[in-house]
């Protein structure tokens, strides 16, 4: 979503969706459809304001105090399995989408009778993004639906967590057939718990074994940007709990580049021809650096902090640092100059950091 390269675009895929879609791999195993997850940005005329509210929500202190007390948080304590009941048996709630959501589901997935599930996870959402959306009240909260309805088996809600700038989003999805209730069943759901969890219910069982949860992937910033001596870095942007990105720039130099880190819940990536294999701080995982025609080399790794259990599901904790450039002043039909950096290097670096830095 918010790279710097084109080509770090180019190859994006599915390992981080959230918004480092410069590091893409093949996903092994087969993960829970759900609905597609809606831009947070508007594409009219005020789209360069929805970009500049954005990048200010991103970068402030209490966008950063709140980012941390999601990552205290467990968002399953504000599900409430008697609304789903109606959907059928049994009702279960389990984690995501990522670390910070939870999902709550009506029936056995795998078999031929239809499931209902609904996924809560925070997001960007700013006074400007809900100018796109109808605003309606339920329970005594504002909450903002689609002006047009999305795929025909699923809708989502916004609940705004105050003025905040972030929203948490609740996405309603029936696995087959069509639901044209959809978008009324989000809204009663949301209303039904909107309550609790604007409360933020912080996390009462600590997690078990080794484990992201709760963790800053940027706690060890002052260490790691010591790789960028002479480079002068900007605000940290944090557009999700475990996600953050600097910009970093120096004077005199043809680009400027990206540093993102995030962690994910995710199943382990697959090594193939264009995702070797690497290991990185004693993690295997897979590096990310497929050249794209004459643009500028970008790097990115993704390790294995915690496996999938059972292995081929979607409940692996993954470290993903990527390193994208910006050339400054490109030249129409000149080949892009050489980097001061190197991607990898800098890349592979970086995670050690932050691998330490999680523990």
């Amino acid at each position: 979503m918010h790279t710097t390269s084109r080509r770090a675009a180019a190859v994006a895929a599915a390992l981080v969706t959230t918004f480092l879609t410069g590091c893409a791999s093949t996903v092994v195993g087969t993960a829970e459809p759900g609905p597609t997850p809606p831009k947070t940005t508007t594409r009219s005329a005020t789209a360069k304001d929805a970009t500049a509210e954005t990048a200010r929500v991103v970068t402030s202190e209490a966008g950063a105090a709140l980012m941390a007390r999601l990552r205290a948080a467990d968002l399953c304590q504000a599900l409430d399995p008697e609304p789903m009941k109606k959907f059928g048996e049994p009702v279960t709630t389990f984690m995501g989408p990522g670390l910070p959501g939870c999902k709550i589901r009506a029936g056995n997935s795998g078999t031929e009778v239809p499931t209902h599930r609904f996924e809560i996870s925070p997001s960007v959402y700013t006074e400007i993004d809900r100018q796109k959306d109808q605003e309606v009240e339920v329970a005594g909260h504002k909450v903002y639906l689609p002006k047009k309805a999305g795929s025909e088996g699923s809708c989502y809600v916004r609940l705004p967590i105050e003025d905040t700038g972030y929203a948490f989003t609740i996405s309603g999805y029936k696995s087959k057939g069509t639901w044209p209730e959809a978008c009324e069943e989000a809204k009663t759901y949301a209303g039904a718990i909107a309550r609790k969890l604007l409360t933020i219910p912080a996390r009462t069982t600590p997690p078990t074994g080794k484990s992201l949860l709760g963790k800053d992937p940027c706690a060890a910033q002052q260490q790691f940007l010591g790789e960028f001596s002479g480079w002068s870095p900007g605000s940290v942007s944090r557009y999700n709990p475990y996600g953050c990105q600097i910009a970093l720039t120096k004077p005199g130099d043809e680009y400027s580049y990206t540093l993102g880190v995030i962690y994910q819940y995710n199943v382990e990536q697959e090594v193939t021809a264009d995702t070797p294999a690497v290991t990185v701080a004693g993690l295997s995982g897979i590096r990310l650096n497929k050249p794209f025609m004459d643009l500028p080399e970008s790097c990115a790794v993704s390790l294995n902090y915690k496996p999938s259990d059972p292995k081929g599901t979607i409940t692996g904790h993954l470290i993903s640092v990527e390193l994208s450039p910006k050339q400054l002043n490109p030249r129409l039909g000149q080949k892009a100059p050489p980097q001061s950096l190197k991607p990898c290097d800098v890349v592979d670096k970086v995670a050690t950091m932050v691998v330490q830095s999680a523990g």
